[in-house]
């Protein structure tokens, strides 16, 4: 689905804030991004989510080489990416019900189409008794369920995180990142960045880490074990 050859990225004449990246990312994958902060992690992500284009290198989409695409195509490719802010810019005049259907609203589906799609995912996330409620009477926790809502409401098939849990407690932040995993367990490729560690322990998913503009991968340990006795 996702392939980076020797990626990098700098804004202006500045450095490097990303550099020589590579990896490879197979449909119906689930991928941790965490690192330290200015590590570039919001930079990754806005490549991913087609927010930028690369200062060099190769990044292949879909099966399509992103450089080579015209603003149109890379809009519609957009189509296929769900995004949840760590902000979530939600609309505030609109309530959770208006904010989750608006995705749907621009592609010009039927209300009658359009309400039960929304009514089913606000189920999904426990917050349909709230639908006609207005941002700022929610919560931090409700908000952001709201907005994972509304990023998945068109069926992406990828889905991309930026600190979803940063501004909750770990508790909200587990069930959130639950979420992410049944949405994962339904076929949709998911990548999270967070710099909450002690969270991302919780789970068994491989871990992109990024130190200074650089990538390795991380294998949880758990993973690693259960790798190994397979082979004896």
């Amino acid at each position: 689905m996702i392939k980076f050859e020797h990626v990098g990225l700098r804004y202006g004449i500045g450095p490097e804030v990303l550099s020589d990246i590579n990896f490879t990312l197979e449909p119906g994958s689930f991928r941790f991004l965490s690192g330290p902060s200015g590590a570039g992690k919001t930079s990754l992500m806005s490549l991913l989510y087609l927010g930028r284009r690369p200062t060099r290198g190769l990044i292949t989409m879909f099966g399509k080489n992103i450089g080579q695409m015209s603003r149109k195509e890379l809009s519609l490719m957009r189509q296929k990416i769900g995004v949840v802010f760590q902000d979530f810019r939600l609309l505030n005049h609109m309530s959770a019900f208006d904010n989750v259907a608006l995705p749907l609203r621009i592609q010009g589906l039927a209300e009658r189409e359009i309400k039960n799609n929304v009514d089913e995912l606000l189920d999904w996330v426990e917050l349909e008794e709230y639908k006609y409620a207005l941002p700022s009477t929610l919560s931090g926790g409700q908000q952001q369920r709201i907005a994972i809502a509304r990023a998945i409401i068109t069926r992406p098939r990828l889905l991309l995180a930026d600190e979803p849990t940063g501004n909750l407690d770990d508790d909200i932040g587990y069930r959130l990142m639950s979420l992410f995993d049944q949405l994962n367990k339904m076929g949709t490729t998911v990548i999270i960045a967070s710099h909450n560690n002690a969270l991302l322990d919780r789970f068994d998913h491989d871990r992109f880490i990024l130190d200074h503009g650089t990538l390795s991968i991380h294998q949880p340990k758990s993973w690693i074990k259960d790798k190994l006795e397979s082979m004896f």
